[in-house]
């Protein structure tokens, strides 16, 4: 029998290099991901050049090199099925990134020089392989692929380090600017691994890559640090000796800020964050040359977290899992700060304090790390490796990145209230060139409504009659809801201007108060002088108005009390722990003459003296009491029967659960949630037709017209101190039941 074996040329390498891999950046690309299945931690890129181009290109990795055998075996042989059967890296257990065995014939395709040199271990042995690949004298077209000898030299030790050197010269004159940043870009999902921990494989410590490229005015690159500075914003953070939280932010038109936070992380030292904030669209993206839209989708899904580093290493699954409750916070809507940052966001012009987390991100749109170091103290790993075992340390280091996180955030809205505010001057000035005339912004949305509507009209008068009437229908309909919608927004701006002008009148009037009330001390005194100098009788009528004016000037010092908490600026108010059952009675003594002329009859017996609110500002608990009494005193006004008022607190896991009572008109199951709308004041449109009735008019200005703000203004402040409002079905001797959990 006559057997027959087929043969190689060697142009097949060229097809192989130069057709299948078709671009320089690309063949670049499939090199640094064989060191990547490789188990390298870094690869190092390096373009060397002359005076007119580059002329020679260094990958150099720190992976786990090949063997004199796995060089001949695999490296020399042409589509290798190696990581066919070995799917997953060795060590790390990575997924390897190619398939095809064809990946350093992309070397071919860079240059038509190469020398390999590379170093494994073998049976505890350091063997050394160093070959050169004379692509462009021996390799050529007639040349059987078997037959070409490539010079090396195998060396062994018994110490040194594992990792590969390719070194590719006579080098391919393709490369640019623009191929130059497209290999950043495809290897920014690579050095996105900054570990991983996988079963039954060592732990990943991540992968990066830094380049060497003069010739595009970059000297030495630290492709990971710019992969975390090419999102909207780069987040860091460290505790200063104080313990106090030093932030800092580098933001897409934002520009570069810095906060040091009042509170103190007395737990923790040596702490320090970086965090790259990456946002899934492409107008937030600050450098496209690193980041493509394609890849930060799969950089989120695979690598997005917040990961602990503890001394340099990798801890657990941190980073994989919600270890910071973000997404769950985000799943309860939790939208407003807490504490100095709730006061830091009414700095920010354009910000609703109460609203300034509701654009927070997922969990999955940090990158980076947390890194614990040498000095830090209070962390003791799990017995298993897997993760930190409960202390003060732990809980403050959650606290102190979640804190920068929320900061960021907070920025965060105020540029997307920014950007919003921008594209509202562009949509104005673009109706005005349309329409031709100056618009008002107050009247923009009335007037595109307008023109919308006329253009509409203009387009169906060319429609069958039946198709006209349903479009002019539904073209009514939706103008209509935006002119509502419009109509209540600009209602509430002109409320809280109001608002806003009226504490201002407040202030003032206190002030003159507070003059009348020493003229009133001086006219007490003279009229104890008088006293001495009258009969029996008469000093008993002197001392009846005596007490009648100290009752008035203690309700009036009360009162002003009360108003005074207006003044205090809001930035330099601290959170602090107040007794509800003092705070109560004070309000009631603020609707003495109302309670007293109508017979209402207010307990607030059944509130414990040790009930106290936590972390709240005095004319925050104020406001919730005041506002919750006036409108339970319009109630039972409104009722005309019974007039009784309860209140009820008592501690319940850890919270304290207030209830008010009252005998009033009631609110109908439906309604229990409208009720907390702003500006909904009377939604069954009940209470002010009988108030009315019922109300002395000159009364009806000390319990309050009804802005439907009150109710709103209490559920804002209540959700900002981490509580919870909500009305439910009263028993039989009440008519409504307000329910408020408060820390």
């Amino acid at each position: 029998m006559a057997n027959l074996y087929f043969t190689v040329d060697s142009a097949l390498l060229s097809e192989l290099g130069e057709k299948l891999v078709e671009t320089v950046h690309l063949a670049l690309v499939e090199l640094v991901k064989n060191s990547y299945d490789a188990d390298a931690t870094e690869v190092k890129i390096r373009f060397i050049s002359d005076e007119n181009s580059i002329n020679e290109i260094q990958i150099i990795d720190n992976g786990s090199g090949m063997t004199h055998e796995e060089v001949r075996n695999f490296w020399m042989r042409i589509a290798t099925t190696n990581k066919i059967k070995k799917s997953f890296s060795p060590i790390y257990g990575r997924p390897r990134t190619g398939s095809k065995g064809i990946g350093r014939f992309s070397c071919r395709r860079l240059g038509l020089h190469l020398r390999l040199v590379t170093e494994g271990k073998n049976k505890g042995m350091q063997e050394k392989t160093d070959v050169i690949f004379p692509w462009e004298k021996e390799f050529t077209a007639g040349t059987d692929v078997t037959t070409i000898k490539c010079p090396g030299i195998l060396s062994k030790s018994q110490k040194g380090e594992t990792g590969t050197k390719l070194i590719i010269s006579n080098i391919s004159q393709e490369w640019n600017r623009r191929s130059y940043d497209y290999i950043k870009r495809k290897l920014a999902v690579l050095v996105a691994n900054r570990g991983a921990k996988r079963e039954g494989y060592k732990i990943d410590p991540g992968f990066n890559i830094m380049i060497e490229a003069p010739q595009f005015d970059e000297k030495v690159v630290d492709l990971r640090d710019h992969l975390l500075d090419a999102g909207w914003g780069t987040l860091s953070a460290y505790i200063n000796k104080n313990g106090n939280a030093v932030c800092k932010l580098v933001a897409m038109d934002i520009g570069e800020k810095k906060f040091i936070s009042k509170e103190k992380f007395s737990h923790l030292k040596d702490i320090y964050l970086k965090i790259g904030i990456m946002v899934d669209e492409r107008e937030q993206i600050r450098n496209s040359k690193i980041l493509a839209l394609g890849s930060l989708s799969q950089i989120l899904n695979e690598w997005g977290g917040v990961q602990i580093r503890f001394k340099g290493f990798r801890v657990g699954n941190y980073g994989d899992d919600d270890w910071l409750d973000i997404d769950k916070e985000r799943g309860l809507r939790r939208t407003t700060p807490e504490k100095e940052l709730y006061l830091f966001a009414q700095t920010l012009k354009g910000i609703d304090a109460s609203r300034a987390l509701l654009n927070m991100l997922s969990m999955r749109s940090y990158v980076g790390n947390v890194n614990i170091r040498e000095h830090a103290t209070g962390f003791e790993m799990k017995a298993n490796r897997e993760g930190f075992i409960e202390s003060n340390s732990f809980q403050q280091l959650k606290l102190f990145v979640k804190f920068c996180i929320y900061w960021a955030t907070i920025y965060r809205e105020f540029y997307l209230r920014q950007k919003a505010k921008e594209s509202s001057d562009v949509a104005r000035k673009y109706l005005e060139g349309v329409l031709d005339e100056k618009i008002e912004k107050e009247k923009v949305v009335t007037s595109a409504v307008d023109y919308i509507q006329k253009e509409v009209r203009n387009i169906v008068n060319y429609l069958p009659s039946k198709e006209k009437r349903i479009v002019q229908k539904s073209l009514s309909k939706a103008t209509d809801a935006i002119l509502q919608y419009e109509k209540s927004n600009t209602e509430e701006l002109r409320h809280l201007r109001l608002i806003a002008s009226t504490s201002t009148l407040l202030l003032i009037f206190s002030h003159e108060v507070k003059s009348l009330l020493g003229l009133l001390e001086n006219h007490t005194n003279t009229l104890e002088i008088i006293k001495e100098k009258l009969d029996k009788s008469d000093q008993n009528q002197i001392s009846y108005v005596q007490n009648d004016l100290n009752e008035s000037k203690i309700r009036f010092e009360d009162l002003l009390g009360l108003t005074s908490l207006i003044s205090v600026d809001s930035k330099k108010a601290s959170l602090t722990n107040l007794s509800l059952k003092e705070r109560i009675a004070k309000a009631r003594n603020a609707f003495k003459i109302i309670i007293d002329d109508y017979d209402i009859d207010i307990s607030y017996d059944d509130v414990p003296n040790n009930i106290i609110i936590h972390n709240i500002l005095e004319a925050e608990l104020y406001s919730i009491v005041l506002n919750v009494l006036s409108n339970s005193i319009k109630a039972v006004i409104a009722g005309g029967e019974e007039k009784r008022i309860k209140f009820v607190a008592s501690k319940v896991d850890g919270k304290n659960v207030i209830t008010i009572l009252d005998t009033g008109i009631g609110v109908g199951k439906d309604m229990y949630e409208e009720i907390f709308i702003p500006f909904i004041a009377d939604p069954s449109n009940l209470l002010y037709p009988k108030l009315e009735r019922n109300l002395n008019p000159a009364d009806k200005y000390i319990v309050g017209t009804g802005s439907g703000l009150g109710l709103s203004i209490v559920k804002d402040i209540i959700q900002l101190r981490n509580g919870s409002i909500s009305f439910q079905e009263p028993t039989e001797t009440w008519k409504t039941k307000l329910v408020i959990e408060l820390p």
